[in-house]
């Protein structure tokens, strides 16, 4: 193939599974990059870069499978722990209905409260000076929503009260300033249907557990009261102009089982990849936990893109291993464990041959889009990111 492709034709010719003309590098980096300019750590040649401006002198792709919340910050983000968002990214937007919601701020923590007709849930948020200093974007949800068996109720409620409008201008946007940097994806819901909703965001696992024992039925009504917004979401990613849509994600095998993801989440990803194929889209989730009981579900599950593929050292799962599975039929998105690029837990020589491997290995073949997982992370040397991104390019 030409010589001149751009990471956008990369990637869409690495998912098609045709070769690209090498691997395409789409490291995740806003989170290196947030760190180290609020501590004042960037290495001088990046001082007073913006991150697109980093990339682009990195000569890498740009990085859009998931939104960059701060780059919001006008956005109301008070709902982060009901699961809900509201970014002009997204392809939907989300208005809550018949609820009386009040929302207060004090020094890092923001508590929600909604009144329903059903009963009052409250949520709390923290984000703190440590979070800021390691770039993360993303809020700790400190009081969960559901804490009682009387909280199922109101929680119905405010789901089944949900105004869902399509939206794209946000998207478009996006795609625009992006151009041939890479893909937008079409960021539909981090979990991949309403129990997987319930037991991520709206509870912790180990109550959410608990609850699946002791009352059954009330997380399955709840799921039931929240299909109708996961169907109205996933029914508007799937129409929207992204070619990629991103359902679901943060799957491990000791938490997400295989007979769980069985039962629950293989359909609903299933189902949808299903509805996407038909439209000529690609569906994404998120694969960055233990994985290796759950590689033969994936395949069953027929999603197109894992993203965020973490191997050995720091999963059980050896690339080569994950490749074998997937074949070619699944593209792997990630494929370098972000802790070889921090001199405190990798070597130079450690870091050099893992990516001289992977490159001779995979640098020239389809179902590949290499980039660290899950981000680049505050502590990772620059040097080590210039390393693979010369090396990349190297092959073309």
């Amino acid at each position: 193939m030409s010589h001149q492709m751009t990471d956008r034709r990369r990637i869409l010719a690495a998912i098609r599974g045709e070769e690209p003309d090498r691997i395409p590098f789409q490291p995740r980096l806003e989170f290196w990059y947030r760190a180290r300019r609020h501590s004042g750590t960037l290495p001088p040649e990046l001082h007073g870069l913006s991150l697109q401006e980093i990339v682009d002198q990195l000569g890498v792709g740009f990085y859009f499978n998931q939104p960059d919340f701060t780059e919001y910050p006008g956005e109301d983000m008070a709902d982060r722990p009901l699961g809900i968002w509201r970014l002009p990214v997204l392809p939907y937007k989300v208005t809550l209905e018949d609820v009386d919601r009040r929302v207060t701020h004090r020094s890092g923590e923001t508590v929600v409260e909604y009144h329903t007709p059903l009963g009052t849930v409250r949520t709390r948020t923290t984000f703190t000076e440590e979070m800021l200093q390691a770039g993360v974007s993303d809020p700790w949800i400190s009081e969960r929503a559901i804490r009682d068996p009387h909280d199922f109720a109101p929680i119905g409620h405010i789901f089944t009260h949900l105004k869902i409008e399509p939206q794209s201008a946000g998207y478009e946007a996006a795609r625009a300033r992006i151009g041939q940097r890479g893909i937008v994806t079409g960021w539909v819901s981090a979990r991949a249907c309403p129990i997987h909703h319930i037991m991520v965001e709206l509870m912790s696992p180990e109550q959410f557990f608990y609850a699946l024992q002791d009352c059954p039925a009330e997380i399955e009504w709840l799921a039931e009261q929240m299909e109708p917004f996961y169907q109205k979401i996933r029914s508007i990613g799937a129409d929207s102009p992204a070619e990629v849509i991103f359902l679901g994600g943060n799957y491990d095998d000791s938490i997400t089982y295989p007979a769980f993801f069985r039962k629950y989440l293989l359909p609903a990803l299933r189902d949808y990849a299903e509805v996407l194929h038909r439209k000529g889209k690609y569906l994404m989730t998120h694969t960055d936990g233990e994985n290796r009981l759950l590689l033969p579900l994936y395949l069953e599950a027929n999603f197109d893109i894992a993203d965020s593929v973490c191997p050995f050292p720091m999963t059980r799962c050896r690339l080569e291993e994950i490749r074998a599975v997937f074949a070619d039929r699944i593209t792997i998105w990630g494929g370098i464990p972000s802790v070889l690029l921090c001199p405190g837990s990798a070597s130079f020589e450690e870091f050099r041959q893992f990516v001289d491997t992977l490159l001779d290995r995979y640098g020239h073949q389809s179902r590949f889009v290499l980039g660290v997982s899950d981000m680049i992370t505050a502590d990772a040397d620059w040097g080590r990111v210039q390393y693979i991104a010369d090396s990349v390019a190297a092959l073309s």
